[in-house]
C-alpha cells in the first residue's frame, strides 16, 4: 500500500511538472492587434513625416453611398443642423464606421466565435461562427453592431450582419434599419488584413456601397482603456445646450 501510494504521488508530481497544453493557435491567422492603415496618421508615418505640407490636401474625398430621394433629404437636414456624431457626442460609432476608425482593435479567436475588441470607447463586436442563421425577428433588436454570423470560404472569412439600428452613418450618410453588411476578410500575402465591405439598404441606397479597408499587424501594441466621457468638451446638457467646457461630474460645481 505504501509503495502504491508513493507511486501515485510520483505520477501526480510528474503530471504537475509537465507544462499545461496550450490552445491551438488560430488556424486562419486573424488573432492579434490590428491597425487601420488607411488613416492620415498612418500614411504620414509610412512617409516618415509628422504633418502635412502647407496647402496639401489630407487625402482623396470620401465616397458616399448613392441615396434615394428620401434619404438625400435626410442627409441635407443633417448637414443643415450640423448634428454631432461619433466621438463629439460620445455616441457609439457602430458598424460599419468602427471598421474605418483610426484606433487599433484586437481579434480574439475562441470556439464558435471571433471577438473584436476596439480601443475606441472600449467597444466590442462579436462574430458568431457556430450558427448559419440570424436571430429570429423577436430576438433581433436593432443595435449598433447588429447580429453578425460568419463562415470560412477557404482562408476568407465571410461575415453577414443585419439588425443594425439607424443611429449610425455609412461614410457620413444616413441609412435605415434595413441596412445589410457583408464583409470578406482576407489575410493577404503581404501580411495585411483586407476587409472588403458591401453595404446594401433597399430603403436608403439606390445601389450597393462598397469600401475596402486595410489593416496592419501591431504585435507590440496593446489595447488601452479609452472612455469618450473623460474630458469631452462638446457634450450637451439635459436641455441640449453645449457649454464648450469640460463636463462636470454629477453634483459638481
Amino acid at each position: 500500500m505504501v509503495l502504491a501510494a508513493l507511486a501515485l504521488g510520483a505520477l501526480a508530481g510528474a503530471a504537475l511538472a509537465r507544462p499545461a497544453k496550450t490552445l491551438a493557435p488560430d488556424p486562419h491567422g486573424l488573432s492579434g492587434v490590428w491597425m487601420n492603415e488607411n488613416t492620415l496618421d498612418e500614411r504620414l508615418k509610412r512617409e516618415g513625416r509628422h504633418r502635412l505640407d502647407p496647402g496639401e490636401p489630407d487625402g482623396p474625398g470620401r465616397a458616399q453611398p448613392s441615396l434615394t430621394p428620401q434619404y438625400r433629404a435626410i442627409l441635407q437636414r443633417m448637414k443643415a443642423g450640423a448634428p454631432s456624431e461619433g466621438a463629439a457626442s460620445c455616441r457609439w460609432v457602430g458598424l460599419p464606421g468602427i471598421m474605418t476608425y483610426p484606433y487599433p482593435f484586437e481579434v480574439l479567436a475562441t470556439p464558435g466565435r471571433l471577438t473584436f475588441i476596439f480601443e475606441a470607447d472600449s467597444q466590442v463586436r462579436r462574430i458568431w461562427l457556430d450558427r448559419s442563421r440570424h436571430l429570429d425577428a423577436d430576438d433581433l433588436d436593432p443595435s449598433y453592431y447588429g447580429d453578425s454570423i460568419g463562415h470560412w470560404e477557404g482562408r476568407t472569412l465571410v461575415v453577414d450582419t443585419v439588425g443594425l439600428n439607424a443611429q449610425t452613418t455609412v461614410a457620413g450618410a444616413p441609412h435605415s434599419e434595413q441596412a445589410h453588411v457583408v464583409e470578406r476578410f482576407q489575410l493577404r500575402q503581404d501580411g495585411k488584413l483586407e476587409d472588403r465591405m458591401t453595404i446594401t439598404d433597399p430603403q436608403a441606397f439606390t445601389q450597393p456601397f462598397v469600401q475596402t479597408i486595410l489593416y496592419g499587424r501591431r504585435p507590440g501594441w496593446r489595447i488601452r482603456e479609452y472612455s469618450c466621457n473623460e474630458n469631452n468638451r462638446d457634450t450637451p446638457d439635459a436641455t441640449g445646450r453645449r457649454s464648450g467646457g469640460v463636463v462636470q461630474p454629477s453634483g459638481g460645481q
